[in-house]
Formats: structure tokens, C-alpha cells, sequence
């Protein structure tokens, strides 16, 4: 009973913004600030655990032997050489696309736009497929053999800009050793360094270097002080530290390395996997705008790394699930590590969902809550707020385990239009649908169960009857929008409602607001379109999902293009990847307000 009326109490907090102190985890009396958050507990049952990946050779090299002939004889044939470059981590049963993913794609449009995959996709969804399309063992696209770089390089290049490092050590351990380049070694290199292994980072780069490779002098001075050689590396630190583009950022934490003094580093704008390791065996901090601005690929080393404040690696784990570098289970696992002091539980509490710290608080709060009516009211305010932060997505996926544990019973109706939606964006839209029947049952809520109606319908798998043509109309009537939103809002919707498969009648697309004229939509190029399509038709499923991410590029779902959304979903639906151009339309549409 104590324990309810506290819990109660959070809500109430919530209600009137003031502070209350959550009771601390066993251990809170240690600060978490520097202490390692492990990562390892088995996933939840609410997620299925992410597949190992294993290495799948080429399709070409089949090292069965021969079968004799009926006759006993062996036939003899021509040997063709072996495609070296079609080497991957990811099966069929992995969720690879199939070894002819390139088949009737040439090497030049395959050469030409894999450097230009996005980094980090405005989706969740684009940026799944983007990870399997690169890591994908499958026959290469024609005519490349003997092209510089090789087309491995072109692949682990864009792995690594999208922050899939595991990955990328997987296909990199599977590359045969006669395949190799400047540009891979350097790959190595660097995924060495995220992982913490400065002895095979080392050893890699001395065998480029013996090759003929550029020699960074930094990362001979990071090896000299690894390997206990101060002397040598303080002389070729004199020697960077008179150069005029000196980077003072590593030089300060070599000189920690050699046990010299550092000094202080305030701003590290354009952080390296050398600056992460080199901070690291100095045991200093990095700034605290390198976790703002690293690039995905640094991501999951900052939030491993224990001499950054927690703070900043909660954020920077919480952006990594954001872009989808980072599990969601994760990043559950990871909240559940961090402990607190009393005073940091009181600090956290008093910026509420502000702050990494308070989102921890919170989540442990409608965890632990055992009143259905008190959690439900709880995490709905939680998913409120998190839309004025543009989190309402993570969010969802966070607490769909707290969520799962509440029934929709009348009680709750007031609680079920978000539920409902929250439920969609973390996506499971049976759950959600269920939510939405209890809404509809209220008359408090029914309006906005009809504002729900459009998720459901993209929700749905397989096509199925006609929708009725009131809905559309009653949908748009459930909810007042400024013009330019509302236009934007249905627009959306209905691109995406046509390219699942649903016929929209003409008399809804004139039914859609006019807001103020808008500025001209700055889709992909003619060409690019023109290609798309084109691939597509032709059922080349590597180029039209390459070309796709190309197309969608980093812009976020909720300033895409329409038409160019509804051309990628309809092409990815053409080219048999209907579930992903569902979940892409339903991610869409969550970001434009549907």
C-alpha cells in the first residue's frame, strides 16, 4: 500500500511539475559517473535477441569436390576465377537479400552510388536495409573485376559511416587475404581502435605502412607510447606539436600517455577513432561536445566508454537507438544499470524528462508502478512530453514492455488513444488495434479513435476490403491542425495509404487542405527517379534498394519528399519487400502527425 501511494505520487508530480525523490536502487549510494555500465544481460522476451552473424562465402567458391560423371569419369570444365568480392556476413536465414542481389546491375551504377548511402537514413527502417545491403553475401555486379577500389572497400567504407562496426569486423575477419587496399587497411585500423584492441590496430598499421601505405604520425606516436617506447614518441611529439595544423586535442593525450601533465582540452569538434582511443589509455575525458557531434560510427564507443560522464553517454546512447546503431533492449539494459546518490536522484527528478538521468528515473518509475490506472496515466504523460522533444518513436519502443503489462479494460479507455498510437510507432499494431477498440468503445475517446483509423489501415497486412469512403472524411474531421499542417498531415497520409496498395478515391485527394503555397519540393534528381523506376520494373533489387536510400538520402521522414516516399515504398513493395515498405509507410506517417 505504501509503495502505491508513492507511486501515485510520481504521477501527481508529473500532473504539477513538482520534484519527488524515487526510491534508489540497491547500491544508489555509489554515483554511477565512471563506473562501467555493462551491457551484457540476456535480452528481454519482449524482443527477440538480434541473430550472430557468421561468415558466408562467396557463391562462386564452392569447395565440394567434383561429382563423377554417370560414366565414373569426371567431366572437366573451364574454372572460372573466383569472385572474391561477393564474400558476406548475412544469409538468407540471417535476413540477407539473396546472393543475386546484384543480378542485372552493373558494376558502374553500382560503383557510382555506394558511396553516396546515406550515414545516418531518417529512418529506422532505411537503415536496417541499408545494413543488410552491405553486408549481404551475394554475386557482385557485373563487370567490376579488377576495378580500383574494390568493391569490399566501397562497402566497409559506408558500414563504418553508418556506425554497423560489428558488422563491418565481421566482413572484414571474412575478406580473403588476397583481397586488400590502402582504404581497407585503414578500416581495419579504425575498427580496431573502436574495439579497444590497440595491439591488432597497431600491427595493421605497421603491415600498411611496410606496404607503402601513408604513415599517420599520430598513430605512430599512439603505437610508441602502447608499446612502452616514450622516448621515441616524445621526439616525434616536438616535432607535431610545431606544425601549424597540430592536432592539440591528441598531442595533450599523448603526453598523458607518456605521464607528462596534459593540457586541458575544452572543445574536440571532429572526433576520430584515434581521439577515442588515445583519451581512453590516458584515462582522460573527452569534451563534451564530441558525443554531439560524432558521427554514428563513435557512437557505441562513447557509451562504453567509462571516462566520459554518464550524462553524456546516456545521450549519446539514446541517439544511437535513435538511428537504430543501438538495439532497443540495449538501451533498456543500459538505464538499468546507471545508480545514483541521493543527489543526483533529486537533481534528475527536478528536470523530470529533460535530462538522460530523469528519463532513467521515469522509466524505472512506470516500471515499478503496480496500479494499472496510475502507469497507464503515467507513461501517457511520458509519451506527451516526449513529442516536444521529437522522441516520440523511442519513446514508444522504451516502454512497449511497460506498456504490454496493461490490459484494455474500460477503466483505462481515457489512456487509449496514445497507447494505441504508441504501440504502432514501437510496432505492434495488434496491440495497438486492440487499444484503438477500446477508444472507439468510449464516447470520451471515440473522436480520437477515429483519428487513429489511417495507422490502422497502413498497419495492416495484406490488402483486404475496400476501405469505406466516410472513413476518410471522418479522419480528416478528427483532428484541427494550422493549414500548412494539415495539408502536409493528409497528404502524407494518403501517399502512403496508395502506396501500401489502397486505392484512394479522387474525391479524398480533393479533400486534402490547402495550406499557404509551399516552397518547391527538393526531391532526388530526374535521372536518379528515372533509374529507380527503372530498376524497380526490371526486379533488380539490390540497385532498387540501393538507389532508394540515395533517393531518401539523411532527410528526416518528416520533411521527405511525399511522392519521393511513395515511389520507394511502392518500388520496395515491387521487389518483394513488402513488410519494410509497410513498416517505412507507417514510420512516415507517425512522423507527419497521422
Amino acid at each position: 500500500m505504501k509503495s502505491s501511494r508513492a507511486s501515485r505520487s510520481v504521477a501527481l508530480a508529473l500532473a504539477v511539475g513538482v520534484p519527488l525523490l524515487l526510491t534508489a536502487s540497491p547500491g544508489s549510494a555509489q554515483s554511477a559517473v565512471g563506473q562501467p555500465i555493462p551491457l551484457g544481460p540476456p535480452a528481454s522476451q519482449d524482443e527477440p535477441a538480434p541473430a550472430f552473424l557468421k561468415v558466408v562465402p562467396s557463391p562462386l567458391l564452392d569447395t565440394a569436390p567434383p561429382k563423377p560423371a554417370a560414366s565414373g569419369r569426371f567431366d572437366m570444365e573451364e574454372l572460372k576465377a573466383p569472385d572474391l568480392e561477393a564474400v558476406g556476413v548475412l544469409d538468407d536465414k540471417q535476413g540477407g537479400l539473396g546472393p543475386n542481389l546484384w543480378q542485372g546491375t552493373s558494376a558502374t551504377v553500382a560503383r557510382h552510388f555506394l558511396p553516396q548511402l546515406p550515414a545516418a537514413p531518417g529512418s529506422r527502417t532505411l537503415r536496417s536495409l541499408e545494413r543488410r545491403l552491405l553486408l549481404t553475401a551475394a554475386t557482385a555486379p557485373e563487370g567490376g573485376r579488377g576495378l580500383v577500389p574494390p568493391l569490399l572497400e566501397l562497402r566497409a567504407e559506408r558500414l563504418f559511416a553508418l556506425g554497423e562496426v560489428e558488422g563491418l569486423a565481421a566482413l572484414l575477419k571474412a575478406a580473403p587475404g588476397a583481397l586488400s587496399s590502402p582504404g581497407l587497411s585503414r578500416l581495419k585500423v579504425d575498427t580496431f581502435l573502436l574495439a579497444g584492441d590497440a595491439k591488432s590496430a597497431c600491427a595493421e598499421a605497421a603491415t600498411a605502412n611496410a606496404g607503402g601505405g601513408s604513415s599517420d604520425p599520430r598513430m605512430q606516436v599512439f603505437c610508441m607510447l602502447t608499446a612502452g617506447k616514450v622516448l621515441e614518441a616524445n621526439m616525434a611529439l616536438d616535432l607535431m606539436r610545431d606544425r601549424k595544423d597540430a592536432d592539440h586535442a591528441f598531442i595533450a593525450a599523448a603526453e598523458a600517455m607518456s605521464g607528462t601533465p596534459p593540457a586541458k582540452v575544452d572543445k574536440l569538434p571532429n572526433p576520430t577513432p584515434l581521439h577515442l582511443a588515445a583519451f581512453k589509455a590516458a584515462n582522460m575525458a573527452l569534451p563534451a561536445d564530441a558525443a554531439t557531434s560524432a558521427p554514428p560510427a563513435l557512437l557505441r564507443a562513447m557509451i562504453d566508454s567509462t571516462t566520459l560522464p554518464l550524462d553524456i553517454r546516456l545521450a549519446a546512447a539514446e541517439r544511437a537507438e535513435a538511428l537504430g546503431a543501438m538495439d532497443t533492449d540495449a538501451l533498456r539494459r543500459f538505464y538499468g544499470a546507471v545508480t545514483f546518490t541521493s543527489a543526483e536522484q533529486q537533481a534528475a527528478l527536478a528536470q523530470s524528462d529533460k535530462t538522460p538521468r530523469g528519463r532513467v528515473l521515469l522509466l524505472r518509475g512506470a516500471g515499478a508502478e503496480p496500479a494499472p490506472a496510475v502507469r497507464a496515466e503515467l507513461v501517457t504523460r511520458i509519451l506527451a512530453a516526449s513529442i516536444d522533444r521529437g522522441a516520440f518513436g523511442g519513446t514508444a519502443r522504451l516502454y512497449a514492455p511497460v506498456m504490454a503489462e496493461l490490459k484494455p479494460t474500460p477503466d483505462l479507455a481515457p489512456f487509449a488513444p496514445i497507447l494505441a498510437r504508441a504501440f504502432h510507432a514501437a510496432g505492434r499494431p495488434e496491440t495497438a488495434n486492440a487499444w484503438m477498440a477500446l477508444a472507439k468503445s468510449n464516447p470520451a475517446t471515440a473522436k480520437s479513435a477515429d483519428d487513429l483509423w489511417l495507422l490502422a489501415r497502413l498497419g495492416r497486412n495484406g490488402a483486404g476490403d475496400a476501405a469505406p469512403a466516410e472513413a476518410y472524411a471522418t479522419w480528416l474531421g478528427a483532428r484541427e491542425l494550422p493549414a500548412d499542417q494539415a495539408e502536409r498531415r493528409a497528404g502524407m497520409a494518403l501517399e502512403m495509404l496508395q502506396a501500401v496498395g489502397e486505392k484512394v478515391p479522387d474525391v479524398q485527394w480533393l479533400a486534402v487542405p490547402q495550406g499557404p503555397a509551399a516552397p518547391a519540393a527538393t526531391g532526388p534528381k530526374p535521372a536518379l527517379k528515372a533509374m529507380l523506376r527503372s530498376a524497380a520494373e526490371g526486379l533488380r533489387v539490390g540497385e532498387t534498394l540501393l538507389l532508394a536510400l540515395v533517393a531518401l538520402g539523411e532527410t528526416g521522414l518528416d520533411k521527405a519528399d511525399p511522392d519521393t516516399l511513395n515511389r520507394v515504398v511502392v518500388f520496395l513493395r515491387m521487389v518483394g519487400l513488402d513488410r519494410e515498405a509497410r513498416e517505412l509507410a507507417v514510420e512516415a506517417a507517425l512522423a507527419n502527425g497521422v
